[in-house]
């Protein structure tokens, strides 16, 4: 217990380090396991920093506040990942925390595409994107957050494109960065029907990143399934579909759960294919039973 202080999240060297395991945890597990927790962490952190003005713990608490979000996010809760989000920001504000800034408004963004509010979702990229002193990475995914939002409204494909080219461009990154990176840049060029180019991105996004992310896994893969059925290749998405299979009893995702019900009704059509119908059959053996499972 810090000396002084009543609550171990009145201590911001505690707090740093709490931000840290939500993020370890979620790439290993999937959000639906933690996701009692982050809501505990963002109630704990809104109760201490009530009227508080340390800026060290408001820096602190809007990471922590950004990666209880993302568990949120993954455990199928868009509505609270969206408010913690926008906790997260005002709490980087407070703190004139430029990292913050950008990384909540990246959150939301990404909560925006997810509900299908395109023009938010552009919105909040660009407005992250103006934020003077972000890192390397934090611009890498703000510019593949905007291309990916731009892909989805109408005559924006251009600007789409040249904003997933830009993402790739920013250097510095870490290796797990780099391998998440090229996956997001490969799901956007999918929406803008550059199935060879996106496959060839998410293909390799999750041979690399497995070795940290069961769930980024899972995730590229269920995408890169996705991106073959739009290009007409349901060989070769039976034999990702074998490896989503292998892969999805080690995380516990919504997102990856839904994705996968997405997966199981697009291939019914290939069912008379042999190597589609054993596919289906390994994938539908493993899938989470609950009401959207399709049979």
């Amino acid at each position: 217990m810090p000396s002084g202080k009543s609550s171990l999240y009145q201590d911001a060297e505690y707090v740093t380090t709490v931000a840290d395991s939500p993020a370890r945890n979620r790439y290993e597990l999937g959000g639906v396991p933690l996701a009692v927790a982050a809501v505990g962490h963002i109630a704990r952190v809104e109760k201490v920093l009530n009227g508080s003005g340390d800026v060290t713990l408001q820096r602190a608490a809007s990471a922590l506040v950004n990666q209880a979000a993302l568990v949120l996010y993954d455990a199928g809760k868009p509505a609270a990942a969206d408010q913690a989000d926008a906790l997260s920001l005002e709490f980087a504000v407070r703190a004139k925390d430029p990292e913050g800034q950008a990384r909540a408004y990246e959150g939301l963004s990404r909560i925006s595409l997810y509900r299908g509010d395109f023009a938010r979702a552009v919105s909040y990229a660009e407005k992250g994107l103006k934020v003077q002193g972000a890192s390397n990475s934090r611009r890498a995914s703000l510019y593949m957050r905007l291309g990916r939002s731009l892909a989805h409204v109408p005559a924006q494909q251009h600007a789409s494109r040249s904003a997933l080219d830009q993402a790739r461009s920013v250097g510095g990154l870490s290796p797990f960065g780099e391998a998440a990176l090229i996956g997001d840049v490969g799901i956007g060029l999918g929406h803008l029907r550059a199935y060879r180019e996106a496959g060839t991105l998410l293909s390799k996004a999750a041979e690399q990143i497995g070795q940290w992310s069961p769930l980024f896994q899972a995730q590229y893969l269920g995408r890169q399934i996705q991106t073959s059925f739009r290009a007409s290749d349901p060989a070769f998405a039976a034999d990702r579909m074998t490896e989503l299979a292998r892969a999805l009893p080690f995380v516990a995702s919504a997102r990856v759960n839904s994705r996968v019900t997405e997966i199981l009704s697009t291939s019914r059509k290939w069912e008379r294919v042999p190597e589609g119908r054993e596919a289906r059959e390994q994938l539908r053996s493993v899938v989470p039973e609950g009401p959207s499972t399709v049979k």
